[in-house]
């Protein structure tokens, strides 16, 4: 079984840095100790008593395994090293510890934490429009999505050899094989992903979509369907819209744009053009998590509680004693009188 120390030693600490003689971790690689149920112990510096030999082994296994041999590649490289362990490295006596690695190991065993099931997830993660097309971009290079997330953000993870899709809820919507750096101007697509020959099909989740931005957006893209020969192509740009523009910002101009009877994708984007302010990445972040957090907030509402209702603990308090307060005034005179007399011996105990 897989095992590694409880904590391991950093020396040079290239997982984060120094605020005086205090480390300060990489958030990144705080998760990645924390995964592994392993504690960070970093060096500190100009003090080579703290740290660990870690310099002899690679002289080791340089003079002994890589000295005069070849590989023919990485496999072959790696089923050379197994057989080296097995017969020379793990078997060996180890001139300080005077035992072979093989029968130190299992002493430390019991002291070592085992591996967890899944290994660190180390993916990129980066966030995607989807345009007009179903198509979302990376490194110049395009990945279809199912057709229904056209103009939403979806977050994206990239591992060495796959580009995978999440819906809103962190689903998984759609994988691609990951292009090539070298790369340029490529299209993967998925049939999948294609909308339905169903036409009402479509146009159901069109007026979804629309019906999700509130009730003006919703008359539009009736009106646009019915009085444009390609509404629904015409739908699905306004969609994309939502890309470069706030949801606020486009809702405002599906109403203006009805008003003067003005439906069109063109009379919205003209419309955008002038009255709106394109939003950043960071902007589209913001308001995603903004809604997430409304959500949350508004599930269990907490209402504040008037003033009145504290008032019978007010009222508790004041009614101990007497009715005319003579037990309160007693006690005010006696603490006076107390303090008084406290300061008369203070005085008479300074030098004069």
């Amino acid at each position: 079984m897989p095992v590694l120390r409880s904590s391991i030693l950093l020396e040079n600490l290239s997982a984060g840095a120094y605020d005086g003689e205090e480390p300060i971790y990489n958030t990144r690689f705080l998760a990645f100790a924390t995964h592994y149920g392993f504690r960070p112990w970093a060096c500190r510096r100009r003090r080579p008593q703290t740290k660990g030999r870690v310099e002899r082994p690679f002289y080791y296994a340089e003079t002994s395994l890589l000295n005069a041999r070849t590989f023919r590649s990485l496999d072959h490289l790696n089923e050379v090293a197994a057989w080296w362990l097995a017969t020379v490295a793990d078997v060996r006596i180890h001139r300080e510890t005077k035992q072979t690695p093989l029968a130190r190991h299992q002493e430390e065993l019991p002291h070592l934490v085992p591996l967890p099931q899944n290994a660190y997830d180390t993916a990129e993660v980066v966030y995607r429009t989807v345009n007009c097309e179903g198509l979302i971009a990376y490194r110049g290079n395009r990945y279809t999505v199912p057709w229904r997330s056209i103009g939403q953000m979806l977050p994206i993870r990239i591992t060495e050899s796959e580009l995978i899709v999440h819906g809103p809820h962190l689903d998984e919507i759609a994988r691609h094989r990951l292009f090539a750096t070298s790369a340029s101007g490529q299209t993967s697509h998925r049939e999948e992903d294609r909308p339905q020959e169903d036409s009402h099909k479509k146009h159901a989740v069109l007026k979804e979509r629309f019906e999700q931005l509130g009730p003006s957006a919703a008359r539009f893209f009736t009106a646009l369907t019915e009085t444009r020969r390609y509404g629904k192509q015409e739908a699905y740009k306004i969609l994309t819209l939502l890309e470069a523009y706030r949801r606020e910002d486009l809702v405002t101009a599906l109403e203006h744009a009805a008003r003067h009877g003005a439906y069109s994708s063109t009379s919205v984007e003209r419309i955008l053009a002038i009255r709106a302010t394109p939003r950043t990445a960071l902007d589209r972040l913001a308001e995603r998590e903004q809604r997430h957090l409304r959500s949350l907030m508004n599930d269990l509402p907490t209402r504040p509680r008037d003033t009145a209702e504290y008032q019978h603990l007010l009222d508790g308090q004041t009614s101990k004693g007497t009715p005319d307060g003579e037990d309160a005034t007693k006690d005010d005179t006696t603490i006076d009188a107390q303090k008084t007399e406290d300061d008369r011996t203070d005085a008479a105990g300074q030098d004069p």
